[in-house]
């Protein structure tokens, strides 16, 4: 039976509370100690910072070169999005070991800005965002709050909402959606290894204060409860039309 987006969500909330005692690296991350020099908010369901198109043009206009040894946009998108349209200088990266080997392997300058986006913001950059940070506190367990990477930012509204604006900074002008019919079977097999990773991600051992947490999935924010609904929502639109999958990728805020 097909259940709405917004009634899975409920369910899933429900089925959680909050983890006594240590909780996962996410629920501890605190950005009141980085020091954070782009303009920046917090949206209430998230921790990490978002900033919006016209920080992203004065960043790549190099307002704020003398802040930072080297600034990275990563754009998280599939390859055929990527491919149709990009900001100008992004970098596509769509997995997680693919991130964790250019960033950790050999470990960049601390002065590194990055920015993560998709199409819309709302799924896939956030994933691949605290995905870095999970890593991160892991890496520096030994030294928290200390981060290799502590400016961490989501370009709020993604890439559809700053191409509106500003195609002009995008090359090609052009933008491809993630339900482009023509780019049906790549979208399928772009969102099982969204899934495939997301397995592996809650897997993973979490670190919190320098010491090991055996379970994440306890936490209010671990990954279980993120994306159980969403991938009931995956598993779902797999079974019927595309038109409903793309109706689910735009109602759960898209992948």
């Amino acid at each position: 039976m097909f259940e709405h987006p917004g009634d899975v969500m409920k369910e899933q909330e429900a089925k959680f509370s909050p983890a006594e005692g240590l909780s996962s690296i996410m629920d501890t991350d605190d950005n009141s100690q980085l020091q954070l020099n782009l303009p920046h908010f917090i949206a209430d369901e998230e921790s990490l910072p978002r900033i919006t198109k016209e920080t992203m043009v004065d960043v790549l206009d190099g307002k704020h070169h003398s802040t930072y040894d080297q600034s990275l946009i990563v754009d998280c998108r599939f390859e055929y999005e990527y491919e149709g349209g990009h900001i100008d200088g992004a970098i596509n990266v769509n997995n997680k070991e693919e991130l964790a080997n250019k960033l950790f392997d050999p470990v960049a300058s601390s002065r590194t800005l990055l920015i993560f986006h998709c199409e819309y913001s709302a799924h896939r950059a956030p994933l691949m965002a605290k995905f870095l940070r999970q890593k991160d506190r892991a890496v520096n367990a030994h030294r928290y709050p200390l981060l290799t990477y502590p400016e961490v930012y989501i370009l709020d509204g993604g890439y559809s909402s700053f191409f509106q604006d500003h195609r002009y900074r995008c090359y090609p002008q052009n933008y491809v959606e993630m339900s482009a019919k023509e780019h049906a079977i790549a979208c399928e097999r772009g969102l099982g290894r969204i899934k495939q990773q997301r397995v592996k991600l809650c897997r993973a051992k979490t670190f919190a204060f320098g010491q090991q947490h055996q379970q994440p999935e306890d936490s209010p924010t671990a990954c279980s409860r993120q994306s159980n609904a969403l991938d009931l929502g995956v598993d779902i639109s797999m079974d019927h039309s595309l038109e409903i999958r793309r109706m689910l990728s735009r109602r759960m805020a898209s992948y």
